[in-house]
């Protein structure tokens, strides 16, 4: 009689171990920036230390005036020195001081709840990854009364790196609908104490929206298109135009910033608040079991081993610019009966019969790769018969919990295109909400979908005012 071979132990990811394991091991060191309180901006670090003498940690930037939670990362599995090191960078900026793990505790939990209460979701890897390094918020842990918002208790929206003109603007907007004039305060183009001693250069380019926020609301429309007349043969799918300015151009460069003052101030006239809100909190809660990263270009390939995409094969299938040569990278290394392929010849079809007929069989063969569903959708989209529920994570990507940049970014395209091509104003600015700056950052691909976004809710507002 065989024996049975015993199951091999199943290898989690790192973000999966920190969901599923972190709060087993052991608190290590906990630190918190000092002067946190009177500045309202907390860098904490929350770090645990594994049976084998390695640390992980989840860092987390917390503005207790208003946004709550702006940014967190995570590492995982460190060698102590590696800890030590980067604790060490980090104390020479901010001055660290350790802390009792209750503090630091009290204090995100209260920028996270502060930052609700008044309609900002925190950074989208906290709520899939590095709220699991935090012990449970139960009667335990003891509460800490931590003071939130200005002096007075009212959220003070301070300008930093990580907000751009756009976005600073957007949160302004947001404070306003939903708390109404004078019940909140704002500081554009203030410091940031987590800058580095060469932080970047002042931007000395002129906000315009101040300029044009005493308008009424037709006088800004009048302007804006007067301002955008340049795209007046061009649809929402030509967004590119709206994004092409050049910075050395002073002329073009300042008409560039006033249409964006502009389009943030009309979108804030045009749409409704709380259906943006609404929105961007159900993204929210459904992106929580999603973490975007390249090892989840096996799944994207449609491998039925992911286990057979190597290192070796992340580092060039991430680095290779020339589409010809990743193709016969796959194809050498895994051969040509992938669903990849089959969705890139059906990219490469013009005839849209055929192209239908195609993506039926291979859905049929491959029913939950996501990038043939996502080309399904592309086609109800211009036959106007998707419906907005069919853009869900859950409806592209099922029980999956990790999706690569290309398969984030071709989603959030084709929501893109289904809010440009039904003019729904309140889908296109809660996409301009939603998105993460971090992740841009990160991934070349999905930068490129943050100009295609700007560009194209410019665009699609010009249209909705023509025909409105």
């Amino acid at each position: 009689m065989k024996k049975k071979k015993k199951p091999s132990p199943q290898i989690l990811s790192p973000e999966n171990y920190i969901r599923q394991r972190a709060r087993n091991l052991p608190i290590f060191k906990c630190f918190v920036n000092d002067g946190w309180d009177e500045e309202g901006l907390a860098h904490v670090t929350i770090a645990r230390k594994h049976v084998n003498g390695n640390v992980t940690y989840c860092a987390y930037l917390v503005d207790l005036k208003c946004l709550g939670i702006k940014d967190t990362l995570y590492q995982f599995n460190l060698p102590e020195y590696e800890f030590d090191e980067y604790k060490n960078k980090l104390a020479t900026h901010l001055g660290l001081i350790e802390c009792e793990y209750n503090l630091a505790h009290n204090i995100v939990h209260a920028g996270w709840e502060y930052a609700g209460d008044i309609g900002f979701e925190p950074h989208k890897d906290f709520l899939s990854i590095t709220q699991y390094m935090l012990e449970e918020d139960s009667d335990e842990i003891p509460l800490i009364d931590i003071r939130c918002g200005d002096e007075n208790g009212k959220p003070l929206f301070v300008q930093g790196p990580l907000e751009d003109d756009t976005m600073a603007a957007m949160i302004i907007n947001r404070l306003e609908k939903r708390l109404g004039t004078g019940n909140y305060d704002y500081v554009l183009g203030a410091g940031n104490p987590f800058d580095t001693p060469y932080g970047d250069e002042e931007d000395d380019e002129e906000d315009f929206f101040d300029e044009y926020a005493g308008n009424s609301y037709q006088e800004n429309a009048a302007i804006f298109l007067e301002l955008t007349r340049y795209l007046e043969n061009a649809g929402p799918e030509d967004a590119s135009f709206a994004g092409d300015h050049d910075e050395e151009d002073t002329q073009e460069w300042e008409r560039f910033q006033r249409i964006e003052a502009l389009t943030d101030l009309l979108y804030g006239d045009l749409t409704d608040f709380k259906e943006v809100d609404r929105m961007v909190g159900k993204w929210g809660k459904e992106s929580q079991g999603y973490t975007i990263t390249n090892a989840a270009y096996g799944q994207m390939l449609g491998l039925k081993n992911e286990d057979e995409v190597t290192y070796e094969d992340l580092s060039y299938l991430t680095k290779e610019d020339d589409g010809d040569k990743l193709r016969e990278y796959i194809c050498e290394r895994w051969g040509e009966r992938l669903p990849y392929f089959e969705f890139l010849e059906i990219q490469s079809l013009d005839d849209p019969s055929g192209k239908k007929a195609k993506i039926a069989g291979a859905l049929e063969r491959y029913p939950d790769h996501a990038l043939l569903k996502l080309e399904e959708k592309a086609i109800k989209i211009q036959d106007k018969k998707l419906k907005k529920t069919e853009l869900s994570f859950r409806s592209v990507f099922g029980e999956r919990t990790e999706i690569t940049p290309h398969e984030y970014v071709s989603w959030q395209v084709g929501r893109l295109h289904y809010f440009a091509s039904t003019r729904d104003l309140a889908g296109i600015e809660a996409l301009s909400l939603f998105h993460d700056p971090e992740l841009h950052r990160e991934h070349d691909q999905a930068g490129m979908f943050l100009s295609i976004l700007y560009a194209m809710r410019i665009s699609v507002l010009r249209l909705f005012l023509l025909e409105t």
